[in-house]
């Protein structure tokens, strides 16, 4: 990212005012995008992180994702009780506000 940063200012030099303007407002789109994504992915990964630690757990059947602070959870898990321990770790991890359940139980 800081490449295409360093790219897009180096490219303003030569440009008329509007187009400067554009490069920069392109490139702080860019990168709030960039953050946004990178906070989604490292609460997915610590929502997973919290799972996998926990023994006996098995994590490979479900998949773990998140946008603005939910955490979406969709696949298959083996029982009822898996299921509730699962949620309850995932709602318990810190920077979860919402938690989308689209899990079915299947053993």
């Amino acid at each position: 990212m800081r490449y295409f940063l360093l790219l897009s200012l180096l490219s303003v030099v030569g440009c008329n005012a509007a187009d400067q303007a554009d490069l920069k407002k392109d490139a702080t789109k860019l990168a709030e995008s960039s953050t946004r994504s990178l906070g989604n992915a490292g609460l997915a990964a610590k929502a997973n992180t919290v799972l996998n630690l926990r023994k006996g757990l098995d994590t490979s059947t479900f998949s773990v994702e998140s946008e603005a602070g939910t955490i979406t959870l969709k696949g298959t898990i083996p029982t009822t009780k898996a299921k509730k321990l699962i949620l309850e770790l995932v709602r318990e991890t810190k920077g979860v506000e919402r938690v989308v359940d689209k899990t079915v139980i299947k053993p």
